[in-house]
């Protein structure tokens, strides 16, 4: 086989390669496949007196595509109640404060577990969605603190909450699902988080097929251009690239021109620096 037959067949390949990848049902250059994230959501509030409000908003969160984490699922740890609670807020990407006639339980510093939550989310910069109950006074009265110092307490914490920040109300279940809705839709938009993502569903291959499929856009050459390279004993460079046409170069730009030999060798060079490919799925 000749040289020139070589360097067409090598050439050639070259093209094939290109319109092999490109025949992959892949996305389109500059797009990605859509993600689906889940965000996390701690649900903090006092336990006894919510547990109906609590299941209620997680499963709501639930069938909203969130992942709710919560005291229902803490397991037996030799970790401290605290800490632990830190090391679930740090995992999550929203803070959701359900706040009603209840303080809940004091910590060995005097200061609630569900204040400390709050203090640790606002501290930590995560998105803090706070829901009150509108009136305490309509409350039963098992479900409202009982000592003059509980009641301090949660006003304390109630105006805390409230001060120079957005908070919503409610007065029934309704009222409160409604409210986590447009909380957490808001909050999702306002400050988009990381979330967590499936690990079979990233973009990853699809962002390298992406380029790859780019790089082939622009550096392969079509078959007109691969039969008119055989045509004439000159190849002109237009941009770095092989092509086919014939004008003439003037001496300004020498470089601009190779001959067949020296076209051999370039082809022969690039063929070395294609990567190995197998054109199964990632």
């Amino acid at each position: 086989m000749s040289d020139l037959h070589k360097k067409k067949n090598l050439l050639s390949k070259y093209y094939d390669l290109g319109l092999k990848f490109q025949s992959k049902p892949l996305n389109r250059i500059g797009r990605r496949k859509a993600v689906n994230k889940k965000y996390q959501v701690f649900v903090s509030s006092t336990y006894k007196d919510l547990k109906e409000e609590r299941l209620a908003v997680t499963q709501f969160l639930l069938k909203m595509g969130f992942i709710p984490v919560g005291m229902e699922q803490f397991p037996a740890s030799n970790m401290s109640q605290m800490e632990y609670i830190k090391m679930m807020l740090d995992s999550c990407d929203y803070y959701l404060l359900i706040l009603a006639g209840k303080y809940g339980t004091i910590d060995v510093d005097g200061v609630g577990f569900t204040e400390k939550e709050y203090d640790y989310a606002i501290a930590n910069n995560i998105p803090v969605m706070s829901i009150l109950i509108k009136d305490i006074g309509k409350l039963a009265s098992e479900k409202c603190e009982e000592t003059d110092t509980g009641r301090a307490l949660l006003k304390s914490f109630r105006d805390k909450v409230s001060a120079g920040k957005m908070v919503d109300f409610y007065t029934d279940i309704g009222s409160l699902t409604s409210a986590v809705g447009a909380a957490v839709y808001l909050c999702v938009q306002s400050f988009p988080a990381k979330g967590w993502i499936r690990g079979d569903s990233t973009d990853g291959a699809e962002d390298i097929e992406a380029k790859i499929e780019e790089y082939l856009h622009k550096h392969t050459t079509t078959k007109e251009d691969i039969e008119a390279l055989f045509a004439n004993d000159t190849i002109i460079l237009d941009g770095g690239n092989a092509s086919s046409h014939t004008e003439k170069k003037t001496t300004e730009s020498p470089c601009d021109t190779i001959s067949m030999a020296g076209a051999r060798t370039l082809v022969e060079e690039l063929a070395k620096k294609l990567p190995e490919v197998e054109w199964g799925e990632f």
